[in-house]
């Protein structure tokens, strides 16, 4: 089988577009018609850039936005990963490699930077975890990280001061609040946690605790403890639309230092999300 080069991907002669697979389970097709309506804000709202729909790069592959350092990212990634990968691509000494190689190369460093920051018992978590025992294969909804960055399409809108995030895996509902409150003491942890949000020099930072225990991603199978807090801070920019996230992650149980997450989204005003549904297939989607 012929591999495939950087030469190739930026001849445009690699790559197709995916069928539209929930990664947890398997989607009711539900005919979405219209147009997504989140209503326009009043100018100078500090919210309003983050209201409405957003896709990530696995429903939105025909965008030309997105390079092949997006592709391995679709449901987010480690930024030491990402940013190893970049410099990759970028580098002319590599244009004839195979993808797959340079692909391997990020992944093995990023592991590599994953593992030193691991305390023992972060260790110990994830050689424990395989993909036959991720709770997704029988209908166990994703966790806090795996959520925020799962690769299907999400929403932002209103809840009177709050926002409300809806995300079509799982097709979870998240409040965020936006009055100032603090986390509630001695509160039990859930899945999705508590959050609090303010505008800070014009990104959305949002401050999660009292999250359950859960993976951090599919692929290094590492985890958190119900130790973790999290720090979301999502920025918009033009041209094309889109929403940037850096996710934090502090567990002193799992990390010796925060762990980084970075995610992307394109605008899609006019997706409408579809209910996710789920059959319990042990072992397989």
């Amino acid at each position: 089988m012929a591999t495939t080069s950087l030469t190739d991907i930026r001849n445009g002669r690699a790559g197709t577009r995916a069928q539209r697979i929930p990664a947890a389970c398997v989607a009711i097709a539900v005919a979405a018609l219209g147009a997504a309506s989140i209503g326009a804000a009043a100018e100078g709202d500090a919210l309003a850039p983050f209201l409405g729909t957003w896709s990530g790069y696995f429903t939105t592959q025909d965008d030309p936005f997105w390079g092949a350092e997006d592709i391995p990212c679709f449901p987010g990634c480690g930024r030491a990963y990402r940013d190893h990968l970049v410099a990759l691509l970028k580098d002319p000494a590599n244009d004839e490699r195979p993808v797959t190689a340079l692909l391997g190369e990020a992944t093995a460093f990023a592991n590599e930077q994953l593992d030193a920051i691991l305390t023992p018992a972060g260790r110990l978590m994830r050689d424990a975890n395989a993909p036959d025992n991720d709770p997704k294969l029988h209908c166990e909804p994703y966790g806090f990280v795996r959520e925020v960055t799962n690769a299907l399409p999400i929403r932002i809108q209103r809840d009177g001061e709050h926002l409300l995030v809806r995300y079509e895996e799982w097709s979870l509902l998240r409040t965020i609040y936006m009055d100032g409150r603090a986390h509630p003491e001695h509160r039990v942890g859930t899945l999705l946690g508590h959050s609090v949000g303010h505008i800070e020099d014009g990104a959305l930072v949002v401050e999660t605790a009292q999250i359950n225990p859960g993976w951090i991603d599919d692929s290094s199978h590492a985890a958190h403890t119900g130790a973790l807090t999290a720090v979301e801070r999502y920025t918009v920019h033009e041209n094309p639309r889109r929403l940037e996230l850096t996710l934090t992650l502090d567990d002193p149980l799992t990390f010796t230092e925060p762990y980084v997450i970075v995610k992307t989204w394109l605008a899609t005003p006019d997706l409408e999300l579809l209910q996710d549904s789920c059959g319990e297939l042990p072992g397989k989607y």
